[in-house]
């Protein structure tokens, strides 16, 4: 013990180190105990990858995919969640029917799972055989890339990691859900913006290409998402290369950048528009209330997330780090605490060093970040309450809240209170008189939580 305690004490010192240990182990305990397809909205995304690995962007009206692939993903809506890992797939026994929902994301979204299911069916391709390699694959896709991630960004690490961690996040790449490709697209924005502030010395050509690149990325998920990379219109002057001929403080290179990331990834939503040929946001309603009273847009808002005789935001702060496979079961109070503390010492945790990195900037990012976050969950509660809450079998025009939102859409954004961390490092935070402690805290604590969520799976579905 003695022998091998230092070595675990140097391994967990690094917070990249902590991630994919924890990712890896608990998500392929996860991938094993929660049953096949009953993961929110997995069985949509089982047809979608299906689809795709048989070379298929079928989008729009009519999809064409063997029947049994099919008929599981009904039986999964209707919690028969029994799948055969014997019985090989006929691929020639196919149906054309209306495509699932999930057809309306860019391919990009179901790589991983594709990849997984390709080398299922190389192997010996029944349904559970299929889906569980789609799953691994989703899992070590989510793993490495926000290991990676973590790797690079250069200032809050651990909260990364603890968010990266949150027992939702593992059972969504653990799945084939194509969420964990929005959260990985999700974290790299949020650490090039930090790196990006951060920095001393002006852009390279490769930086700026990223910024466009990463813009192009979050439009090729969930198209909403791109607003998270709003933070970025405010970067120092000091990144670019100033005219010294100007007498205007207009930056024209700093302007150049941000509208080729803004036409680019327009034309890659357009060129997507015209793959799917259907509106990427309906609504449940000729009428939409808000177009003649854009006013009730605040009680819609107020009913969701703060009305305290509504149970909506409840759920909703439930659903941000465990509410597991559609709603059937989530984390008690007694993890959630813990769950959401180890968030709050990773952000208030003292470190010397990103205080220096991100110095000046620290109190001007956590308030455009601050401002983007809230931002960003008045565009998802939009969408959700045109496209979901009008619906005729929801609540129709006399919908009063964006029913439909979810938790979920926001984990990821957690990342983003690193600045308001630190700069409420300044009035309050948490020194460890050994980094030792601090990391074991972080390493057994997150252990913890993410093996009662397994524990928890297993007992649901005993």
């Amino acid at each position: 013990m003695k022998k091998y305690w230092p070595r675990f004490l140097s391994f967990i010192k690094k917070p990249e180190n902590v991630f994919i240990s924890l990712s890896l182990f608990f998500g392929v305990l996860s991938a094993a105990t929660v049953p096949l397809l009953s993961v929110n909205d997995e069985g949509v995304h089982y047809m979608r990858a299906y689809g795709l690995s048989q070379g298929k962007i079928e989008s729009g009206v009519a999809c064409t995919l063997p029947k049994e692939v099919v008929l599981k993903a009904k039986e999964a809506d209707v919690n028969n969640f029994v799948t055969s890992y014997k019985k090989i797939i006929n691929r020639s026994d196919t149906e054309t029917g209306k495509c699932s929902s999930a057809t309306g994301y860019p391919p990009i979204m179901h790589l991983p799972q594709t990849i997984g299911i390709i080398l299922a069916n190389l192997i010996h391709g029944s349904l559970g055989v299929t889906i569980m390699f789609g799953r691994l694959a989703n899992l070590i896709f989510y793993s490495f890339t926000l290991y990676f991630i973590i790797k690079w960004v250069r200032v809050g690490k651990w909260t990364f990691v603890a968010t990266g961690l949150f027992p939702l996040m593992i059972h969504l790449a653990a799945s084939l859900s194509g969420d964990s490709v929005t959260n990985i697209a999700i974290f790299t924005a949020i650490a090039a913006t930090l790196n990006l502030f951060s920095q001393k010395s002006p852009l390279t050509r490769q930086q700026q290409l990223l910024i466009i690149a990463i813009a192009c990325l979050l439009i090729l998920t969930k198209s909403v998402t791109i607003l998270l990379l709003s933070p970025v219109i405010f970067l120092p002057k000091r990144l670019f290369v100033p005219d010294k001929k100007s007498k205007i403080s207009f930056i024209p290179q700093k302007w150049l950048v941000l509208s080729a990331a803004v036409i680019l990834a327009g034309l890659c939503l357009i060129a997507w528009l015209h793959v799917y040929t259907q509106p990427l946001l309906t609504t449940g309603t000729p009428h939409n209330p808000l177009h003649s009273n854009p006013l009730k847009f605040i009680q819609i808002l107020f009913n969701t997330y703060l009305n305290p005789n509504l149970p909506v935001s409840d759920d909703i702060l439930r659903g941000v780090i465990g509410a597991f496979s559609a709603f059937k079961y989530g984390l008690p109070l007694f993890i959630l605490l813990p769950s959401f503390s180890l968030l709050f010492l990773s952000l208030l945790h003292y470190n010397k060093k990103d205080q220096e990195l991100l110095g000046e900037c620290t109190s001007k990012l956590a308030v455009y970040n601050l401002a983007t976050i809230g931002l960003f969950v008045c565009a998802v509660s939009y969408a959700m309450y045109t496209a979901w809450a009008l619906l005729p079998f929801r609540f129709g025009e006399g919908a009063y809240y964006a029913d439909g939102v979810q938790g979920r859409y926001f984990t990821a954004t957690a990342a983003m209170l690193v600045p308001v961390g630190l700069w409420l490092q300044k009035y309050i935070n948490v020194r460890a008189k050994n980094e030792k402690v601090f990391n074991l805290i972080m390493f057994f604590g997150l252990a913890l939580v993410l093996g009662f969520y397994v524990f928890e799976t297993v007992w649901t579905y005993k």
